[in-house]
């Protein structure tokens, strides 16, 4: 009965010890994305000049690449861009290209909500939301991250109605449809794998991936991949988690709904979304 009763009391104190170390977990993890270029998908269909698709898939590269940070506490994170290009980057050809994936993602586990920074023609925009919650399914594969033993983790995110109505309208016009560089492919469901790391017990991830036991150090959705290279833990300087507040605020659904219209507001009579490409 004695050795029953240290057991608990141990246990107690090993609790409250970890209690109070989580309560004031802080940190930085930094990642690099790589931004899935393919062309013998279908995804960037080839417009017919050789010399032009080389060009334009090297432009594709280096714009593909971007570092990110991700800041955390326990219960708060910013996921952000490090280093932010242009809205436009002109190259030494003289192409201009543009690749975003958002602004600042903020998301607060202590309230579930969470707020992204977008963009629309350089109007700024700020997305609120509950707190997603992703379906993750928990897998017993296992790989090193650095100096961090990870476990993998896969959730399927399901196409929505509106993008099934889309496509639809997309097949009704497609013989109407001139060459088009990136024409729209059928949409399918979305496998997201994950490797996180019960080493840093925190629930947060890149971009707007979170809710698993530990830190997201690699995420692949099959657009994009981000591997992370660097975590500082609890450093001397404190963490300072500040949420994004610039810009007109609406739900997801309603930032949907008023993007398809500025995109609707780009194409011509036949369906078709204009690109302009300015060379010297």
């Amino acid at each position: 009965m004695k050795n029953v009763l240290k057991l608990i009391y141990l246990t107690v104190i090993f609790n409250t010890v970890n209690l109070t170390i989580a309560q004031d977990f802080s940190g930085k993890a930094i990642y690099q994305s790589k931004i899935k270029l393919e062309r013998n998908d279908g995804e960037i269909k080839s417009s017919g000049n050789v010399e032009f698709d080389e060009l334009f898939q090297n432009e594709l590269e280096k714009v593909s690449r971007k570092t990110y940070s991700l800041t955390f506490n326990k219960m708060e994170s910013v996921f952000e861009e490090e280093q932010k290009l242009e809205p436009i980057r002109k190259s030494d050809s003289g192409m201009t290209i543009s690749i975003s994936r958002g602004g600042k993602k903020y998301m607060d586990r202590k309230v579930k909500k969470q707020i992204f920074e977008e963009e629309i023609f350089e109007k700024e925009y700020l997305i609120t939301d509950e707190l997603k919650n992703w379906d993750w399914q928990l897998k017993k594969e296992t790989k090193k991250i650095g100096e961090y033993f990870c476990y993998k983790a896969v959730t399927i995110i399901k196409i929505s109605t509106a993008q099934k109505e889309e496509y639809q309208d997309y097949l009704k016009n497609k013989f109407n449809l001139r060459t088009n560089l990136f024409p729209m492919n059928e949409p399918k469901d979305k496998i997201v794998s994950a490797w996180y790391t019960l080493e840093i017990p925190v629930n947060h991830g890149p971009g707007k991936y979170s809710g698993l036991p530990g830190l997201i150090l690699e995420l692949n959705d099959g657009e994009v991949t981000f591997l992370c290279n660097k975590v500082v833990l609890n450093s001397e300087a404190k963490v300072k988690i500040k949420a994004p507040h610039t810009g007109k605020v609406l739900t997801q659904k309603e930032f949907d709904k008023e993007q398809k219209i500025k995109m609707d507001s780009m194409k011509d009579k036949n369906g078709n979304i204009i690109y302009r490409t300015f060379t010297n």
